[in-house]
């Protein structure tokens, strides 16, 4: 087995590579290592940073390397604390892979990279209205105007999807989301199965069209649509135990009681006010990688919780350059 290490540019990530490095070196002498992608590629890569480095790692890796995530993320499978535990669970032999779908998105006759969590469609500027057709194997579903329309799987139904309105899917169910952004004609989410074939076609805007991947690469639409299917490579996560995804489904639900404070606030901000009940308070960055949310999305989650006089914003005590976020007394 070929191992690789890879880091995020923060500090504390390359500081915790070249300690597990050390450790690999020391301690499993014969051991192949590599802090490539390859070629050749890892059979297992260490991959150490926030959801979004990981989102990168994902893409560039080969579709054969299982990745061990090690961060304080939604995809993260253990924490920093307990990266080295985990590096030695690995080289012992005592790890599963588990596989989950990704998509393949079809645009101008180029197949893109496979995204992670969704595909969205929106203007090149906030607040553009666009008019599209949704098909699925071939059936036109309807036809649909409003802010766009995310594809997404059930890795990333905790994002972009749940901000929009969409409900919360178990990560190894077989299915697709489609949620409409801001449906004038009250169309609802769907879920289909994950061997659907979907394109979006009949795109009209006054404005410039994007298609948004995984929360940050823009694709400007120049066609009448794009297509979304099942990717032939799914991504591959080393698994030492049971899925982090129960934990955050838990904070999802248990703020039940909190329901008439947050009546009419959009799901995005319901989830973080939830999250910082169950966690105390959160720096920003923390919130984001707690929730798994875009960057844009939980800001304006904090932003909705902070108008409604629910959520204040403190100067961090160990760092006053720091903001904390935390439920108003």
């Amino acid at each position: 087995m070929l191992l690789g290490i890879t880091a995020a540019r923060e500090a504390a990530c390359k500081e915790l590579a070249k300690t597990l490095t050390r450790l690999v070196r020391e301690r499993f002498p014969d051991q192949a290592l590599t802090a490539d992608l390859g070629p050749p590629v890892p059979d297992v890569l260490v991959a150490i940073g926030d959801d979004r480095f990981l989102l990168d790692v994902l893409r560039d890796s080969g579709p054969k390397t299982a990745i061990l995530a090690v961060g304080m993320g939604f995809l993260a499978e253990t924490t920093p604390e307990r990266a080295e535990a985990a590096v030695k669970s690995v080289l012992a032999g005592s790890f599963g892979v588990e596989e989950r779908l990704r998509l393949d998105v079809g645009l101008g006759g180029k197949k893109l990279a496979p995204v992670m969590n969704e595909a969205a469609l929106s203007a090149s500027r906030g607040g553009g209205f666009i008019r599209y057709t949704l098909e699925i194997d071939g059936e036109r579903v309807w036809r649909d105007s409003g802010d766009g329309v995310i594809i997404c799987t059930p890795t990333g139904s905790t994002g972009y999807g749940l901000s929009a309105g969409g409900p919360i899917v178990m990560e190894n169910a077989e299915t697709i989301l489609i949620v409409p952004i801001c449906s004038s004609t009250g169309q609802h989410p769907l879920v289909v199965p994950r061997q659907s074939s979907i394109r979006i076609t009949e795109v009209e805007s006054r404005l410039a069209k994007d298609v948004v991947l995984d929360g940050s690469t823009r694709v400007r639409l120049r066609a009448s649509g794009f297509s979304v299917m099942e990717s032939r490579s799914p991504a591959r996560f080393v698994r030492l135990g049971k899925a982090r995804y129960l934990p955050i489904f838990g904070k999802f639900r248990s703020g039940a009681n909190s329901s008439e404070k947050l009546a009419g606030a959009p799901p995005s901000a319901k989830f973080v006010y939830r999250l910082l009940e169950d966690q105390g308070p959160l720096t920003e960055r923390q919130v984001m990688a707690e929730s798994g949310l875009p960057e844009r999305t939980a800001r304006n989650a904090l932003s909705e919780l902070i108008r409604r006089k629910l959520v204040q914003r403190v100067p961090s005590l160990r760092d006053t350059r720091e903001v904390i976020f935390s439920i108003m007394p």
